[in-house]
């Protein structure tokens, strides 16, 4: 992904908090004639994460397996692929300008990560499914205990394959108004904060976060 530098942010802290906040990534790797692309939930591997370089990490992951997809990764034997992350985006109107002569854009995070795949067995797959349906009722439910349904979780996992994705690339894109002035981005800030929309607010919190707007200034 081409990042200008103006998009940039430093360290591994931000890209793991969209991960972790915006958990369906994309997942491409090579097919015949084109790219395979599907849409799958990801958890960083327990215990990684908080203080773990970003590259080298390893996320988990599952597919159906009547998925061409894992058709097509089975084949390759994994085998380098790509996850796409969507965090928190939204159009910007120009009205907010104050030049006579403007143009719309629009404000958006993304993470791409480049990395390796592994195909996981049986028992790994077990795991990978029950511990990521608990990681995500945590993170967004109401905190129910899933350890009741694992049996169940057993009786249906063989129609999915376990993923274990490697990164060794990021490329990681804030386009958050950096190029306008602090009076500007403010305006943004109050625009998105009064949305009725949560990936609005959180556009706007995380410009907050990475300290735009005038009352930084």
């Amino acid at each position: 992904m081409f990042t200008p530098k103006l998009y940039q942010v430093d360290g591994d802290d931000w890209p793991l908090r969209i991960i972790e906040r915006h958990p369906l990534a994309v997942l491409t790797s090579n097919g015949d004639p084109l790219p395979h692309a599907t849409h799958i939930p990801v958890i960083v591997s327990p215990g990684a994460g908080s203080g773990q370089p970003l590259l080298g990490m390893r996320l988990w992951s599952h597919l159906a397996r009547a998925n061409p997809h894992l058709k097509q990764l089975a084949a390759d034997g994994g085998g380098p692929a790509k996850l796409v992350f969507h965090g928190p985006n939204g159009y910007v109107t120009p009205a907010l300008y104050s030049a006579a002569m403007v143009a719309p854009t629009w404000n958006y995070v993304a993470v791409h990560l480049e990395g390796t795949v592994e195909l996981a067995g049986s028992e790994e797959t077990l795991t990978i499914v029950h511990t990521t349906g608990q990681t995500l009722e945590d993170r967004f439910g109401r905190g129910m205990s899933l350890a009741p349904s694992l049996e169940y979780h057993r009786q249906i996992v063989g129609a999915v394959c376990g993923l274990y994705f490697t990164v060794t690339k990021a490329d990681v894109m804030f386009k958050l108004s950096q190029e306008k002035d602090a009076e500007v981005q403010q305006r943004v800030i109050d625009r998105f904060a009064d949305s009725a929309s949560g990936l609005h607010r959180e556009v706007a919190d995380t410009m907050r976060a990475l300290q735009l707007g005038t009352e930084f200034q």
